[in-house]
């Protein structure tokens, strides 16, 4: 986030740490109009990590399916992104194996004559 606010860069990050206290720390500072607009951090629910710091304005919260007691597995940028597919869809683009078969997540709809199963080797 601070690197793509410094450089004038648009930036994304996955459970980054936010940066609108931090910025103040550095020298020169980072402005909160350059975060508010080069960056985007997309937040897991119960991440710790995007709760280090308060976010700037462009953020997407999403769902973290992880058990209650294991919020440090919503850390986990494979799960992100299964929760990304899941959510937004994938279209024609095949979804990770592991989203269904690590994750918890239902099995895609098959969109050629392979079936899940024989797609992922299982």
């Amino acid at each position: 986030m601070i690197t793509g606010a410094q450089s004038k860069t648009p930036a994304v990050g996955l459970s980054g740490p936010n940066s609108i206290i931090t910025r103040n720390a550095l020298e020169p500072p980072v402005s909160v109009e350059n975060l508010n607009y080069y960056t985007f951090n997309i937040i897991p629910d119960r991440d710790p990590v995007p709760r280090i710091d308060d976010p700037a304005r462009n953020t997407q919260p999403i769902a973290c399916l992880a058990p209650a007691n294991n919020f440090v597995d919503c850390h986990t940028s494979t799960r992100s992104l299964c929760e990304i597919q899941y959510t937004c869809g994938s279209g024609s683009r095949p979804t990770l194996c592991d989203c269904a078969l690590k994750y918890g997540y239902p099995e895609p709809e098959p969109t050629g004559d392979r079936t899940f199963a024989e797609a992922c080797r299982i």
